[in-house]
């Protein structure tokens, strides 16, 4: 076992070695079979955090650095929403869920390209759903496995009161690994329309400390 406290140090001087990096630890995170199971309680921060993904790996022999690059495997989806004030008024949205198309994906390393590759995601047969993450600022977030969703598909459910409500991908939607995407939700009595507004990198972290202070 190594930890960024610990010292690492090579038993022999000639054979090749593989290391593996994995982002949030876990252990519903399977090392030596590369497979990763989403977590659908994402209702904290902290649940929010560990149902990231991010991993790499190294492999060579024991001369000069090691550096293992580092790569974002899920999508971060951000819900922004506006309930109209005269349709529903002192009301706000209630347990906020995401439809994630897969629930499970395994991966395979990929030593000529020198990467850890996605393979097909698994199913969801369960129909489970993802609970998100209520911010302060009319904010829902959750991470899927990437995969694809067709127009009319429905993507999230919601409580407004005692009201329960669903709503649909109005177009054809594949998210893509290491990306967030920005979706605005307008909620009022007639109509309802969910809109992407913004497609960004997750860039991770670019040095230690930042890793640390996460």
């Amino acid at each position: 076992e190594w930890s960024r406290t610990g010292s690492f140090r090579w038993l022999d001087e000639v054979d090749k070695h593989f290391i593996l990096a994995v982002y949030p630890s876990s252990d519903d995170y399977d090392p030596f079979h590369l497979v990763y199971e989403l977590p659908t309680n994402q209702s904290s921060p902290k649940d929010l955090k560990s149902a990231d993904l991010i991993n790499g790996h190294w492999y060579g022999s024991p001369y000069g650095y090691v550096t293992i690059p580092m790569k974002h495997r899920m999508s971060l989806v951000t819900i922004m929403y506006h309930v109209g004030t005269a349709d529903y008024p002192n009301l706000d949205i209630e347990e906020l869920q995401v439809y994630p198309k897969s629930t499970k994906v395994t991966f395979k390393i990929d030593q000529g390209k020198k990467e850890i590759t996605m393979n097909q995601p698994g199913g969801n047969p369960n129909s489970d759903w993802i609970t998100a993450c209520k911010h302060d600022n009319n904010q829902f977030s959750a991470i899927v496995i990437p995969d694809s969703y067709a127009a009319d598909d429905t993507f999230l459910k919601f409580k407004l009161g005692n009201q329960s409500f669903n709503v649909k991908m109005n177009m054809d939607t594949s998210f893509k690994e290491g990306i967030c995407y920005t979706y605005e939700l307008k909620v009022g009595k007639n109509k309802m329309e969910l809109t992407p507004t913004s497609i960004e990198d997750l860039s991770g972290w670019d040095s230690e400390e930042e890793l640390k202070s996460k």
